[in-house]
């Protein structure tokens, strides 16, 4: 008090000019502006904490009227989230009684969303949740909020991924929801990762990617990089349908290949296939219908039995080519020939064409007969008319 009352005693003898009273007591000035700071700030606290818990509470009133949307439900339960462990219990048990109501609520908001945006929704909802149990004091609000920042992100945001698997159209569209699915996936701890891994392999292996020309093309879409074992698995998936015989690739597929390079690609699964029906449908578009000698060779390498017309197909190859011996020798050397045409058809054409070129040597050698008798005739007029010519004059 002394030191107060001196420093009034000061501070009325300078008329309270605070650089000269700075001069003279400078200590006792800086300890009374450090009390006032204190007490500004101690009050600045004071009335944040009054807005913070001020807005708690209107946080926890609108959970309990009504939330439109994702976000809206998230600035609530942060604004809730600073002030949690000083809130009310008035306000606590508020919230302890809409809890499901708001969870549910916020989930509900997510239905109409694309998956790309649950990917990252989901993890930002599970993490304010697990937040909230760290920081409330109340038991039954921690367990709830612990409880469910788990189930977010194990059952529903699953749930979520196995429903648009499940739908899924593989085109080209569809390529960076699968990539997103991979990249969250990838981006999970060891045990959580290995089972959504599983998962997405599961759907996979159900899905036909040779049943159209989406699916086929979806594959030639992905990135290995991005994907990783996923990528590999899906291209081991469809390089199978072309390996095992019994699977149906889809004709427009094959079209497509073959279109783009892949000729001995479709050559080898049509000599491999094992379903009639299919193979009768390929007959019916390609077979003999793309000038390709090796594709046609590759349906009658096949032992299926289908309607067909093999047999003229050969004969009229042999039509072709018989007048060229290397080329006639090539395909009768094929063993197809004799298999589809029979050992006495075959020997009955070498015969037809034997005769043939015998009649052809024939008729050759009567033109050049008759040429010649032509020649011998036209010098003999020649020279008839030579001599006649000769006598006149001698006459004369």
């Amino acid at each position: 008090m002394e030191q107060l009352t001196h420093f009034f005693k000061v501070a009325q003898e300078v008329n309270f000019n605070l650089l000269a009273l700075y001069e003279k007591e400078p200590l006792i000035l800086q300890t009374i502006a450090g009390i006032l700071f204190a007490l500004l700030l101690l009050l600045f606290f004071i009335v944040r904490s009054k807005l913070h818990y001020s807005a708690a509470n209107k946080a926890v009133e609108k959970l309990e009227s009504y939330v439109e949307s994702f976000d809206e439900y998230q600035e609530a339960l942060g604004k809730i989230l600073r002030v949690i462990r000083g809130l009310p219990s008035e306000s606590i048990e508020r919230l302890k009684a809409q809890k499901e109501a708001i969870y549910k609520g916020q989930l509900a908001t997510m239905q109409e969303m694309d998956l790309v945006e649950k990917l990252q929704k989901y993890p930002q909802m599970a993490q304010l949740y697990r937040d909230l149990a760290a920081k409330t004091t109340d038991e039954e609000l921690a367990e709830f909020f612990e409880k469910k920042s788990q189930e977010i992100v194990e059952k529903e945001l699953v749930n979520a991924i196995d429903a648009v698997l499940a739908k899924f159209a593989f085109t080209p569209e569809d390529v960076a929801t699968l990539e997103a699915i991979v990249t969250y996936t990838q981006a999970q701890d060891e045990e959580h990762k290995e089972a959504l891994l599983e998962r997405i392999m599961d759907h996979l292996k159900r899905v036909d990617f040779g049943s159209d020309l989406n699916r086929y093309r979806f594959v030639e879409n992905l990135n290995a990089e991005h994907l990783g074992s996923i990528y590999d698995f899906i291209k081991e998936q469809q390089e199978k349908l072309f390996e095992k015989g019994d699977t149906v690739v889809a004709a427009e597929v094959l079209e497509y290949l073959l279109e783009n390079g892949q000729e001995q690609k479709v050559i080898n699964y049509i000599k491999a296939l094992q379903v009639p029906t299919h193979l009768q449908e390929l007959y019916y578009r390609f077979f003999n219908q793309k000038g390709m000698q090796d594709l046609d060779f590759a349906f009658i390498a096949n032992p299926l039995t289908i309607q067909q017309e093999y047999a003229s197909y050969l004969e009229s190859m042999i039509t072709h080519a018989w007048r060229d011996d290397k080329a006639l020798e090539a395909l009768l050397e094929n063993k197809h020939f004799e298999r589809i045409l029979g050992h006495d058809r075959v020997r009955q054409i070498i015969e037809r064409i034997d005769q043939l070129r015998k009649e052809i040597d024939e008729t050759a050698m009567a033109k050049e007969a008759l040429e010649t008798a032509k020649e011998a005739y036209r010098l003999a007029l020649e020279t008839k008319t030579l001599m006649e010519m000769r006598e006149k004059r001698l006459r004369e």
